[in-house]
């Protein structure tokens, strides 16, 4: 049946990708190697049923993410070409319409070549995500805000700045959603954006999501926190989400073991843990305030608190040097000029 055939399409999908939009390599290397790709194309060119053709192609954008060998295979399956899908972008179909828009956004991310081929394809129009951008459902909203961010130097209608702006601020608003699967959603897009090209990660954190999102750590929701522990670890190459989260981790200690823990394979910068074992060995403020009510209490004692007591078992730093000590301070004149670019 269609359903079955639809499921099988996006578990091909599912299996390429994970949060963040990070690839893996391998089920991909072996999904096209089974022969998927020809099928796919296929799909997206021949069949008359327009689900099947923006989910297969949506299919085959995770598929060839990030993958040089499985771009190239599309490549020379000459059928295929982006024309199929901005044509499908404007479908009074709102499913169709936004699937189509998924497919791109996902060929377009991370890859200057894919947006090159998609502008000489045809036009994509800002006009097109606007009743998605406002639309009662915030599944929509947050789809539609994800794929603006990224088509954005791609689109027509509007400055690329100002249409990123508006993506960004409707992803941060959604974080406060009161449905866990939107909170969800929302920061595995802000994880994603984090990791694409400069001054996103700085955008985000002016609209004030880093704050939001160290919050959305205590949720009683395990994917939830999965999500933000993972935006979060992304947002640690920029220097001033990194300031913030440093911040609440020496005002609470549990936050840096909640990161650690739920960011799991994710990406987090080595500086912001080099900081923090730094901030460890000089003495959290609640490690100082035991310290002080101890010494109060034995006059006559030299005996500290030792850190490992408010911060669990933490290696000492093992690199050269330290930073300065204004980091403890909360001023503005961090040693480490800007952060590492997150692959």
């Amino acid at each position: 049946s269609e359903r079955v055939f639809l499921a099988v399409i996006n578990t091909l999908a599912a299996l390429s990708i994970e949060l963040a939009h990070k690839p893996v390599n391998l089920n991909q290397s072996k999904i096209a190697g089974g022969g998927a790709i020809k099928p796919l194309v296929a799909l997206v060119t021949g069949t008359a049923n327009e689900i099947v053709k923006v989910q297969s192609a949506y299919a085959l954008a995770c598929i060839t993410l990030a993958h040089p060998e499985n771009q190239k295979e599309l490549k020379r399956e000459t059928s295929f070409n982006f024309k199929l899908l901005i044509d499908l972008l404007y479908s009074s179909d709102k499913e169709v319409s936004q699937g189509a828009g998924r497919a791109l956004t996902t060929f377009a991310y991370n890859n200057i070549p894919a947006q090159k081929e998609i502008v000489n394809s045809g036009e994509i129009k800002y006009s097109q995500f606007l009743s998605f951008l406002s639309s009662e459902s915030e599944d929509e909203q947050a789809h539609a805000a994800f794929q603006v961010v990224v088509l954005a130097r791609v689109m027509t209608g509007e400055d690329h700045v100002v249409v990123m702006a508006c993506g960004i601020e409707v992803l941060a608003s959604l974080l406060d959603s009161q449905n866990e699967l939107i909170q969800e959603l929302a920061a595995n897009f802000i994880a994603s954006l984090a990791h694409t090209r400069a001054g996103i990660p700085a955008a985000i954190v002016t609209v004030g999501a880093v704050t939001t999102l160290i919050s959305m750590l205590n949720s009683p929701h395990e994917l939830v926190r999965t999500s933000t522990a993972t935006a979060l670890g992304y947002l640690t190459y920029n220097r001033d989400a990194m300031r913030l989260l440093l911040s609440a981790c020496r005002r609470k200690p549990e936050i840096y073991n909640k990161l650690v823990h739920f960011v799991g394979d994710g990406k987090v910068s080595d500086v912001f843990k080099k900081e923090w074992d730094y901030c460890v060995l000089k003495g959290l403020p609640i490690q100082r305030m035991l310290e002080n009510m101890y010494a109060y209490d034995n006059p006559s004692s030299t005996l500290e608190v030792p850190a490992k007591t408010i911060t669990e078992t933490m290696e000492s730093p093992t690199f050269a040097g330290t930073v300065s000590d204004d980091i403890l301070e909360g001023e503005s004149h961090h040693r480490y000029t800007s952060a590492s670019t997150a692959v």
